[in-house]
């Protein structure tokens, strides 16, 4: 150890001083156990506390060598060296003070580290085996502190402790494992540590680790392979193990006769396939063998392979070709097999045997019939391998010539296309050698090899003929092209006018097509055409006939359709609706006598005034007419204001080529008030305490309603039709403006008088001259100023009302530079 650190420099001090305040002396050692590794060296330090006087000393007693080291005032060092004792019992750190002494002692640890920690070898193990872990630790001590630990990954299988034991020793852990799948690859550790705690370090070591290995091979390859194969040939056989582990592990070899095969081996999870190549040269029994081995484990599977010789049989047709009658021979034959037990059969292509017999050949003689041109032989030699027959066959075809033939299947004498498809004219002969066959009409040629568009010029009569070298053979084809409707330019009826009504007409459609089509003619949008009276020659055309129709022309190829536009003629009509027969007009407005007629072709419509010769002239458009009226007195004359004499009865004519329509029209003009007449009976100037009459009359249609503005009066009265206002034992106050007001619902307007009262006391006021004249005008001024500020200005009151009262209503009309009227508004009670 080396010197001690401040901290052990100050602890004897610190204890001293502890001695002193107590008043003894005191000594410590220090550390309380040295650890010290076996043949090394550690220091103790020994220190005391405070001695009075000085005279104090310091020493160390141990049984082993022991040198001093540095030291102080009150303390000392020692090195214990080459400490080779196992249990050297305490150290004694002793002091002296006077007659006072003092001890302390510390332990001293010896240790060595294990020189080495190992594991045994774990050989492979098949999945399910046990193997047994070991790790050895060697020359550790003491032994009371060692821990070891055997781990499998991170699993810990084992850990051991042990008891004291004298010096140094060397021990051995072991675990007993059953092995898995899951154990394989696993790294087995051991670790071993020393624990000097708390008095010194913790030493740690380790073994290198071991791997396990993990095997299963736990049924023998399964060997698929041909029972018996060619010789020359070649065959694949298959060795297949299954659940091995580790799959990618095995190990595979095949071998024929001892023969190694080269192998090729794929993994697919824990199967493992291996493949190789068979291709035996020499006939015989040979033997198979597949190996799978893993680790020290290997397993094989044996398979018997029969090889053999076998050339292909031959088989001949003399002669090849024949006429029809002639005779052919027929020879099959093979070459030498083994084993040599080979058969022969002739057969047909039915499977018929003709012939048979042991090899080496077979002959077989017929006569060659036309049915048999292309008749197949076969010939079939048979080899028996063990449990198994193997066949091989040899075919051959007669060729029997003869001359054409167009069979009906081959070359349909009626045939049907349709327009825009793509046909041949195909035409299949037979005969040998094979015909060529050609195809034409009219002489001339035509492809009948690939599909051409049809039209409908590709119908007709065609010759087909059929030539070999032994003759020529002929047939008729006839085509039909079939095609979708189409409807001709051609419409029975003019597309634009059936006729007239009355007449008798149909609207017929002509279509082409083939099939056939039927045709049905619609109106747009409505029902199908032929709805009315028939009879000979059509039926009877009535206006609702005319429109739009619609032609349809329909077969299983398609629709056509033609669109056909009907128009009917007819004599004029005129209606209600387009021509009112009462008629009112307003006088002022635009004159316009509007008529509308039905016709076709459109009529023309013309109006006059009854009693009038002159027709009215008129703007015609289809259909209608409309006649513009002048204010004039001759209504013949187009003006552009309605008046009054325009009132009357006109007559319409619409005429067109097939006939006229007339319609008597009245028409009425209204007004407004016009000319309104207001006069006094018996006179405007009236004399006091008489009566007079005020009448109001005017001019309008409808008869007006009649309204006054009068000076404020109670002594009124309202005529029952309020024409005339009666005033009765006149005074001042009935003199002034009466205005009457004529109204209708075409405007109103007005008319007015002047009345006078006369006074007989204003004789006596002229006599008293200027002065009093004047007196008598202020008075006047005065009193009319009074009368117009405290009068109301505005208002409409019933005159009955008023009687016998002091007020009177007025009524303020303003009119432009006349100022302010006032007047009692009579009306009728």
């Amino acid at each position: 150890m080396g010197p001690p650190g401040p901290a052990t420099r100050l602890l004897p001090l610190v204890l001293a001083l502890a001695g002193v305040a107590r008043g003894t002396f005191t000594v410590v050692a220090w550390p309380r156990v040295a650890v010290v590794a076996f043949g090394g060296s550690v220091a103790v330090n020994c220190s005391r506390s405070a001695c009075p006087g000085g005279n104090a000393t310091l020493g160390l007693e141990t049984p082993l060598p022991a040198a001093p080291g540095a030291g102080g005032l009150r303390w000392q060092s020692f090195r214990l060296q080459n400490v080779s004792q196992w249990n050297p019992g305490p150290v004694t750190c002793s002091g002296r003070c006077g007659d006072t002494e003092a001890n302390a002692s510390a332990g001293v640890l010896v240790y060595q580290l294990p020189e080495r920690v190992a594991l045994e070898p774990v050989p492979a193990a098949a999945v399910g085996d046990s193997r047994n872990l070991t790790c050895h630790v060697l020359e550790v001590a003491p032994l009371r502190n060692l821990t070891v630990t055997l781990r499998r990954g991170a699993e810990t299988l084992r850990t051991e402790r042990f008891g004291d034991t004298e010096g140094s020793a060397s021990v051995a852990v072991s675990h007993l494992l059953t092995v898995t799948r899951g154990d394989h690859g696993q790294d087995v550790t051991c670790h071993a540590e020393l624990s000097l705690r708390p008095h010194g370090p913790l030493f740690a070591r380790a073994a290198v680790p071991v791997t396990l290995s993990v095997f299963a091979l736990p049924e023998p390859p399964q060997l698929q392979a041909p029972a018996i194969l060619e010789a020359g040939t070649t065959g694949t056989a298959s060795c297949r193990i299954a659940g091995a582990f580790p799959a990618g592990d095995i190990r595979v070899t095949a071998a024929l006769d001892q023969e190694p095969l080269n192998v090729t081996v794929a993994v697919a999870g824990d199967t493992v396939t291996a493949t190789a190549t068979l291709s035996p040269l020499t006939p015989g029994p040979r033997e198979l063998s597949c190996t799978a081995a893993v680790a020290a484990a290997a397993r094989t599977a044996r398979r018997q392979l029969h090889v053999y010789r076998f050339p292909a049989p031959a088989l001949e047709l003399s002669p090849a070709s024949a006429p029809a009658g002639s005779e052919v021979t027929v020879s099959c034959h093979a070459g030498a097999t083994e084993p040599a037990t080979a058969r022969l059969q002739l057969r047909d292509a039915d499977g018929g045997v003709l012939a048979e017999g042991p090899q080496p050949r077979l002959d077989l003689r017929v006569v060659a019939r036309r049915d048999d041109d292309g008749r197949e032989f076969r010939c079939r030699a048979s080899l028996a391998v063990g449990d198994t027959v193997v066949t091989k066959d040899a075919d051959a075809r007669l060729a029997v010539l003869y001359l054409p033939e167009i069979p009906a299947s081959g070359c349909p004498g009626n045939r049907t296309w349709v327009r825009g498809t793509r046909e041949a004219l195909s035409c299949r002969a037979t005969g040998n050698p094979a015909p060529t066959v050609v195809c034409g009409r009219h002489g001339v040629a035509v492809a009948t090899g690939e599909p051409e568009p049809v039209t409908r010029a590709r119908a007709g009569t065609y010759v087909c003929n059929a030539t070999n070298a032994l003759g020529t053979r002929s047939r008729r084809v006839t085509v039909r092209v079939e095609y979708e409707p189409t409807l001709s330019e051609s419409v029975s009826g003019p597309a634009g006018s059936v006729g007239w009504e009355g007449q008798r007409r149909e609207l017929e459609c002509r279509a082409d097509g083939d099939p056939p089509p039927s045709t049905r003619c619609a109106r747009d949008g409505g029902t199908q055409h032929g709805v009315g009276t028939h009879g000979r020659g059509g039926r009877v055309v009535t206006r609702a006939d005319g429109g739009r129709y619609v032609c349809r022309a329909t077969n299983r190829h398609g629709v056509a359709v033609r669109s056909v536009v009907v128009t009917v003629e007819y004599q004029p009509s005129i209606g209600e609706r387009g021509c009112p027969e009462r008629r009112l007009w307003l006088e002022g407005t635009p004159a316009e006598l509007g008529c509308a007629a039905t016709g076709n072709p459109p009529p023309r419509v013309t109006c006059a005034k009854l009693g009038d010769s002159r027709d009215i002239p008129t703007a015609t458009t289809p259909n209608a007419t409309r006649a513009e009226l002048g204010d004039s007195q001759d209504p013949s004359q187009a003006t552009a204001n309605v008046t009054r004499a325009h009132a009357g009865t006109y007559q319409c004519r619409a005429t067109n080529a097939h006939g006229s329509a007339v319609r008597n029209i009245t028409v009425a003009v209204e007004y407004g008030p016009a000319a309104v007449a207001v006069r006094v009976l018996p006179s405007a100037n009236v004399t006091r305490g008489s009566g007079f009459t005020v009448d109001c009359g005017a001019e309008a249609e409808p008869a007006p309603t009649y309204s006054w503005a009068l000076p404020p009066a109670p002594n009124l009265r309202l005529a029952a039709d309020n024409r005339s206002v009666t005033v009765t034992r006149a005074t001042t106050a009935n003199r002034g403006l009466y205005t009457c007001t004529a109204s209708n619902r075409h405007g109103r307007r007005a008319g007015s008088v002047v009345v006078r009262v006369d006074e007989s006391w204003l004789a006596v006021l002229v006599a008293l001259g200027a002065l009093g004249a004047v007196t008598a005008l202020g008075l006047a001024v005065a009193g009319g100023y009074y009368l117009k500020t405290t009068a109301c200005k505005k208002g409409e009151y019933n005159v009955r009302d008023a009687e016998g009262s002091s007020e009177a209503a007025c009524l303020h009309r303003h009119r432009d530079n006349r100022g302010d009227i006032f007047g009692i508004q009579l009306t009728q009670p």
